[in-house]
């Protein structure tokens, strides 16, 4: 996985500071018996939450009122329709609260959401301990 962009936007006459930074080539797929679904392990989620932690220490002194991350997986997945989709999850940290989201194919959803909404819960509860 590697940085792609770091920035810091303010809004609101400066009242409301965010934090975004986006990662590419997640290894966020694997290929199961009918396709490509998220892959979703615990080396991958230890690995983001030691950068979601990382990058929240380099901000100690001037904390953003939110921070949010972007990781972009490295593989597509064709949807029946034709469209491709890049899996990435997002992670939002406001108040020293967490929320998650995943975007996924319609494929993904069919084959793998079960495994997903556990992958999801877990590493929320993870980062409340960040």
């Amino acid at each position: 996985m590697k940085s792609l962009f770091d920035e810091t936007y303010s809004s609101n006459e400066n009242q409301r500071t965010s934090r975004n930074i986006w990662y590419g080539d997640a290894d966020l797929t694997v290929n199961s018996d009918y396709g490509k679904i998220m892959n979703l392990n615990e080396d991958f989620m230890v690995t983001m939450c030691e950068i979601i932690k990382n990058d929240l220490s380099k901000n100690a002194e001037n904390k953003p009122t939110e921070t949010n991350w972007y990781f972009y997986g490295s593989g597509v997945t064709q949807e029946d329709i034709g469209d491709n989709i890049r899996p990435t999850i997002m992670v939002r940290e406001r108040s020293g609260e967490f929320i998650t989201n995943f975007n996924i194919s319609d494929h993904d959803f069919a084959l793998n959401i079960d495994g997903i909404l556990l992958f999801k819960a877990d590493f929320e509860k993870r980062l409340a301990k960040v």
